[in-house]
C-alpha cells in the first residue's frame, strides 16, 4: 500500500513540476511577446512621429508660400496703385500746363498794354 502510496506522490511531484515547467514556459513566451511588442510599438511612434513632423513642415513651407504670393500681390497693386496715381498728376498737370500758359500770355498782354 505503501509503495502505491509513493508512486502516488510521485505522479503528483511529477505533474507538478510538469505545471511549473509549463508555467515557466508560458511567463518566458509572454516576456518574449512583451518584448516584441514594445519594440513594435516604439517603432510605430516612432515612423508617427517622424510623419507628423514632415506633415507639420509642408503645411509650414506652404504657410511661406502663400504668404510670399500675398505679399507678391500686395506688392503688384500698391504699384498699379502708385502708377495709376502718377499717371493721374500727369494728366492734370498737362491740363494745368495749358491753363498756365493762357494766364501768363494774358498777364503779359495786360503789362503790354499799361506800358
Amino acid at each position: 500500500m505503501e509503495a502505491l502510496s509513493d508512486s502516488k506522490e510521485a505522479e503528483i511531484l511529477g505533474e507538478i513540476r510538469e505545471a511549473e515547467k509549463k508555467a515557466d514556459e508560458l511567463i518566458e513566451r509572454a516576456g518574449r511577446e512583451k518584448e516584441s511588442l514594445l519594440r513594435e510599438a516604439a517603432a510605430n511612434a516612432s515612423k508617427l512621429l517622424s510623419s507628423k513632423k514632415e506633415e507639420i513642415r509642408k503645411a509650414q513651407e506652404k504657410k511661406v508660400m502663400d504668404f510670399r504670393e500675398k505679399a507678391g500681390l500686395i506688392g503688384e497693386e500698391k504699384s498699379a496703385e502708385g502708377k495709376m496715381a502718377a499717371k493721374q498728376l500727369k494728366s492734370k498737370s498737362e491740363k494745368n500746363t495749358g491753363k498756365a500758359v493762357d494766364f501768363i500770355l494774358k498777364k503779359f498782354e495786360d503789362m503790354v498794354q499799361n506800358a
